[in-house]
């Protein structure tokens, strides 16, 4: 029962974690592959051009133009000059979370970026975990997934669960951490809310914006040792992976250079990938079929790209770390779809719940305005556009 004003419903993940920002627009598709030597040559590429090809290769946008004059981005080493002027030397490599389970590689450049979220990478940090509500139609195995890596896509609301880089200033409403803490009579972490979470959205028929928290202390232990499992996979925390009946899926016959196709053979349990074949890989992997033809078809792309320009760049063989690469994607989807029915039995059962009517009188809502901006983290030297001034 639900009243006008939304106070019998369980709180929702803003209420929780209520800074939230997009993830980053890039802008142009080619300052991001799955294969950091393909990021090296495009870079390269556009770097030795002179002033007008520099510019046709960039892909301008209304928001950047090889002539904008921008910041460096916070935490990375970057020339701050004109691009049309001066590439300087490559921008790092990092790791960035491309898809809902896929990880690629970026060129972190703010001059290569149309909006490169600067508060994101502020907070950026080695404990930084993201909660991502994604977007509608999104091929993804939930609503809500986890990433350890910033995330590359305007169209994700992004929930960080730390303020900062240390990990030392939860994205939590204030006195939420105190009211759990009492209310289940055991110590509870940041760390704890985000398993939590993850058990109850991270499922495919998860409600996009609802987090029932329990009333009963079992029901809480119970939902953040299964929610530790769930972070476990949606962030590849435990390499070597076997599918949910123990086995692990091999190599039969090796991918061919150029893989055309992907496939499934249901009778087999075999996944095929141009000639190749990788063998278990369970039904369930397969029914998330979107997912791995996005995973491949983002891999193949830049077979499509217009002949001449740097997304046209890529391999000219399909490496070896892909064929793994794509065996732990496929292991981990069997897995998730393995612990579906825990979570949603977790749902069903774990009440009753607190709602948002009890976060009001407890003083958590409504949360202050504060806590919905971004920690002021200036930390270290950030140069401005030109190498003009520093910000301490």
């Amino acid at each position: 029962m639900v009243d006008s004003g939304g106070e019998q419903t369980p709180a929702s993940l803003g209420d929780l974690l209520p800074w939230t920002v997009r993830g980053v627009r890039t802008g142009r598709a080619w300052v991001v592959a799955a294969d950091p030597e393909v990021l090296q040559e495009r870079w390269r590429r556009l770097a030795s051009a002179d002033a007008a090809e520099r510019a046709e290769l960039f892909e301008p946008s209304r928001a950047r133009t090889p002539d904008s004059a921008v910041p460096g981005l916070p935490g990375q080493r970057t020339s701050t000059r004109r691009l049309s002027r001066e590439p300087g030397e490559q921008p790092p490599l990092v790791r960035v979370r491309h898809r809902p389970l896929d990880r690629a590689w970026m060129l972190a450049d703010q001059r290569l970026l149309d909006q490169a979220r600067p508060e994101l990478w502020r907070a950026d940090g080695p404990q930084q975990r993201y909660l991502l509500v994604q977007p509608d139609g999104q091929p993804s195995p939930a609503p809500l997934t986890v990433s350890a890596e910033l995330p590359v896509d305007p169209r994700v609301r992004v929930h960080p669960l730390h303020r900062r880089p240390d990990g030392r200033e939860p994205n939590l409403a204030p006195g939420l951490l105190r009211f759990l803490r009492r209310a289940y009579a055991t110590a509870v972490t940041a760390d704890d809310v985000l398993a939590w979470i993850a058990a109850v959205c991270a499922r495919p028929d998860a409600p996009r914006d609802a987090v029932p928290l329990p009333r009963s202390a079992a029901s809480w232990t119970e939902g953040v040792a299964l929610g530790r499992r769930v972070v476990d996979l949606h962030t590849y925390a435990r390499p070597g992976l076997r599918t949910p009946d123990g086995r692990r899926t091999f190599v039969r016959n090796p991918v061919d250079r150029h893989p055309l196709e992907l496939g499934y053979d249901a009778d087999e349990e075999t996944l095929l990938v141009g000639e190749g074949r990788l063998a278990p890989v369970p039904p369930s992997a397969w029914a998330a079929e979107p997912t791995l033809r996005e995973w491949f078809a983002d891999r193949t792309a830049f077979r499509g790209a217009p002949s001449g320009t740097l997304g046209a760049l890529g391999l000219t063989i399909w490496p070896q770390r892909a064929t793994t690469d794509l065996i732990e994607l496929t292991t981990t989807l069997a897995l998730l779809a393995e612990l579906t029915a825990v979570q949603g039995a977790l749902t069903a059962d774990g009440g009753p719940w607190f709602t948002r009517a009890d976060l009001h009188e407890a003083g958590i809502l409504p949360v202050p305005a504060a806590a919905r901006r971004p920690a002021s983290v200036l930390d270290r030297l950030e140069e401005g556009p030109e190498g003009q001034y520093a910000l301490l």
